[in-house]
């Protein structure tokens, strides 16, 4: 048997260690396994993360032509408005079920508001529809004003003042008014002509939701407007909603998910909403981590999906 000797050391060629031992000895294959191990973990990190987004099942399905505007009350989350191209629907058990307010053709409400202070009246505009219910949706008034027209396309209501109120009247520019709705002030006529929706943050800066120029912000009260699209991942924007209880925190509806900021607009995140697309967007008021969204999934399919934790989750959680 003959030997060999490397450097002084004294090696046994038919001396083989245990295969373990050279393995767990190797420095490098032990990053490796390591990496590979954090690697595997990762990949079932999005399986399981996938999977649960696909899971998400609507909790209800909106059959009208449009899916527009969607407001939760503020002292019952059950209770839920929705607006579309001909009138106003109305749940009582958290949207998985609806029933008809107002049906009438070409009653096209595009906008909702709730009054926080005062749950019971409801603001419903749109093409040219500009009406308040002050028992919670039973009876509706028209309102006296004095808007050039009331093709609103979007509206907004102050969280710290709710008859502090914004509308975009389309080719007009956009109006506020202070007491109310009765009497406007214009304030600037720089908002593109496809703005569908506003909101309201603090009380100097609202949202406006475009078609083509996606969100856009005054910090202003209105006066002046700047984009605000990086990080979202299209410039289709139809749906708006703002945490009333941290307002820094806004959601946005685009033509490919759904978007939150916690740092009023300057960065932002998708959440695993399980939709295609956000056609409208609503927080509650007075739980603000109960979010609802409609996906516009194809003719007369509005899917209506649910989140209780700020959109982390979706699903029927009863």
């Amino acid at each position: 048997m003959t030997h060999s000797t490397v450097d002084g050391y004294c090696q046994d060629p038919f001396k083989v260690e245990p295969l373990y031992r050279r393995i767990l000895s190797n420095r490098i294959w032990r990053v490796l396994v390591g990496g590979a191990l954090l690697a595997l973990v990762i990949i079932a990190a999005v399986i399981y993360v996938r999977g649960v987004r696909q899971s998400a099942t609507p909790i209800s399905v909106l059959t009208t032509d449009d899916f527009h505007a969607l407001a939760i009350s503020p002292d019952d989350p059950a209770v839920v408005f929705f607006g579309h191209h001909n009138g106003l629907l109305q749940s009582i058990d958290g949207s998985r079920t609806w029933r008809t307010l107002i049906s009438r053709r070409n009653f096209d409400v595009m906008g909702l508001a709730i009054n926080p202070a005062n749950p019971q009246q409801v603001y419903a505009t749109g093409h040219y529809v500009f009406q308040v219910s002050e028992d919670g949706g039973g009876s509706w008034q028209e309102i006296t004003h004095d808007l050039p027209n009331i093709d609103i396309h979007g509206f907004a209501m102050s969280l710290e003042d709710p008859s502090r109120l914004f509308a975009y009247v389309y080719a007009n520019g956009l109006f506020t008014s202070a007491d109310g709705g009765y009497h406007w002030e214009k304030l600037d006529n720089q908002l593109p002509d496809d703005v569908m929706v506003l909101a309201m943050s603090t009380r100097d800066t609202l949202f406006a939701g475009s078609m083509t120029k996606g969100l856009l912000q005054s910090s202003d009260g209105g006066l002046t407007w700047v984009p605000n699209n990086q990080d979202l991942g299209s410039a289709m924007v139809t749906g708006l909603a703002v945490d009333p209880i941290k307002p820094d925190t806004l959601y946005v509806g685009t033509g490919d998910g759904l978007y939150r900021s916690d740092d009023r607009g300057q960065k932002w995140r998708k959440l695993p909403y399980p939709g295609k697309n956000v056609a409208v967007v609503a927080v509650n008021s007075g739980e603000p981590r109960i979010v609802l969204a409609v996906e516009a999934a194809g003719p007369r399919q509005g899917l209506v999906y649910r989140s209780e934790d700020g959109g982390e989750t979706w699903g029927d959680h009863r």
